[in-house]
């Protein structure tokens, strides 16, 4: 009976500890994800530009490019985890030819840009307001004219930060998190799919926290939106989006201080919001920019 005991022990124990090892090593390949680079994706696009390098408060540098414009308003591009500044690459086309100065870059710990880790917005903020800083060092660059698209974690980077940059006048956000708690317990159930998130999903985050000083429970655009109460949002989602439900869209708009406007696109996952209804995200969101930019 003892040795039976002490076997199922060993088994257990073992057990454990395998699963251990598997939400680490999950929490491991959410931070550092591969570098997704497409630099002969602008020849698609037509866009002529110039390459530019800055650097975030705590010394990460950064790798983008800047297009001027014609139209005195400048406009960020964010891209989403795990990707590049050329997934921005359409907007930046449709938005360079209406006459809109485009700035771009990668993220840390995304395609060129320095860092190891990516942070899911935290530190995100810094690469932001240092995108902020190198705009203002630009002479031609009209100060009150600047506008942000950001797509998911770049919308919520924008949301996040926005309260603390004045500069930025008018958002459109494309597929943002609310809360991004939620996301990561969905995201570690696909992964892990017979794994019970408590305790080995907190192991993950807590795995995760010391690694980047990210902590989920605090990474909440929802709480943040209603401080850009002054400034006009474009909330563009897709209605069959499943990696962030449309319902975490409309938490942001209802959190807000009434100064969102929402679109959701239907038949449009995660990533689809643009090319299931090209042209009229084109005119939304230039007539968007037009008027709070422009006017």
């Amino acid at each position: 009976m003892t040795f039976a005991w002490l076997s199922l022990g060993v088994l257990l124990g073992c057990a454990i500890f395998l699963l251990i090892v598997l939400s680490l090593y999950y929490a491991d390949r959410v931070i550092r994800q591969p570098r997704e680079t497409h630099p002969d994706e602008l020849r698609k696009y037509g866009l002529s530009g110039n390459n530019i390098t800055f650097y975030a408060r705590d010394g990460i540098k950064l790798i983008g490019m800047f297009f001027p414009g014609t139209n005195g308003a400048t406009i960020i591009l964010l891209h989403g985890f795990s990707r590049s500044k050329e997934q921005m690459l359409p907007q930046a086309s449709f938005l360079h030819k209406a006459g809109y100065g485009v700035l771009m870059f990668d993220f840390r710990a995304s395609g060129e840009s320095g860092g190891k880790y990516i942070t899911f917005g935290v530190k995100e903020q810094f690469d932001l307001e240092s995108a902020i800083r190198y705009l203002k060092n630009r002479p031609e660059i009209s100060k009150d004219r600047i506008g942000v698209v950001g797509f998911s974690m770049g919308g919520a980077v924008a949301i996040l930060k926005g309260s603390d940059i004045p500069e930025i006048k008018a958002y459109v956000i494309n597929s943002a998190f609310s809360r991004m708690s939620e996301v990561i317990k969905k995201n570690f159930h696909e992964y892990l799919p017979h794994i019970p998130f408590y305790p080995f999903g907190y192991i993950a985050l807590l795995y995760i926290r010391l690694r980047t000083g990210a902590y989920f429970p605090h990474i909440n655009p929802v709480q943040s939106i209603s401080r850009l109460s002054s400034r006009p949002i474009l909330l563009i989602h897709g209605a069959r989006d499943e990696t962030i439900p449309s319902h975490q869209a409309r938490e942001l708009a209802r959190s807000s201080a009434g100064n969102v406007e929402l679109w959701e696109i239907p038949g449009a996952d995660h990533h689809g919001a643009y090319t299931a209804a090209r042209d009229e995200y084109e005119r939304r969101v230039l007539s968007f920019f037009s008027q709070h930019l422009l006017m």
